[in-house]
């Protein structure tokens, strides 16, 4: 049993779910207190048990890289077309706005 202990995950779980149930009671005892937002994203690391599946299903690993490499080729796409649509809106303005000008002084817009 104390073998649990030699695998840093299972420690690092342990002591989250400690630290939540210290939180719990010290609420209750004590009642308002200070924010645990810090020890609630702590929480979050427990997923990282999850990264163990990775190392028994090398299939797995597969799909995750090619998921994480379409996600940074769509990063690239989304920042390429708010690039462009900032240019033609630039484009837009400086053709536009002299013909507005005229229509408002002719009083089209009144």
């Amino acid at each position: 049993r104390l073998d649990f202990f030699g695998f840093n995950l299972n420690t690092m779980d342990l002591s989250v779910v400690a630290g939540d149930w210290l939180s719990i009671a010290l609420f209750s005892i004590v009642g308002d207190l200070p924010s645990f937002t810090v020890l609630r994203i702590c929480r979050l690391f427990r997923l990282l048990r999850c990264l163990k599946v990775l190392v028994l299903a090398p299939e797995l690993q597969i799909m995750l890289l090619g998921f994480v490499q379409s996600m940074r080729a769509i990063m690239w796409a989304g920042l390429m077309l708010v690039i462009v649509l900032t240019l033609w809106s630039i484009v837009a303005v400086e053709l536009i706005h002299p013909v507005n000008l005229r229509l408002a002084e002719r009083g089209v817009w009144a």
